[in-house]
């Protein structure tokens, strides 16, 4: 993985967790890798993924159940709040990269429309 210098890593690991959440590969109830794997998994201090991890519980998203681990919430409500923050991250992207080949937000526009 290679993190961006701007920004805190745990906060990139915060992203990621959430992406693979809108992406499904965590379903509702899922366990998820414990503080250990996940810190071998990106390379990085298992503090950082504590950190990580009491973001997302504090924000409902994941539950501490005892000595069994870390799971995704099934409150859908939850899970579905993440959707626009990332539609709007990756629309942003989306027009920044056709205005950068040449393409007009109308021009844009009409390209999506012609795609569907």
């Amino acid at each position: 993985m290679e993190w961006k210098n701007d920004i805190a890593i745990y906060l990139q690991v915060i992203e990621l967790i959430k992406r693979d959440v809108i992406l499904q590969k965590y379903k509702p109830g899922d366990k998820i890798p414990s503080v250990r794997e996940l810190a071998q998994t990106f390379s990085i201090n298992p503090n950082t993924i504590v950190k990580v991890y009491d973001v997302l519980t504090n924000e409902g998203l994941i539950e501490a159940k005892s000595t069994n681990g870390y799971f995704l919430t099934d409150n859908e409500e939850i899970i579905n709040s993440l959707k626009p923050e990332f539609a709007k991250k990756y629309t942003k992207n989306y027009l920044e990269q056709m205005e950068k080949i040449g393409y007009s937000v109308d021009e844009i526009i009409c390209y999506i429309k012609r795609e569907k």
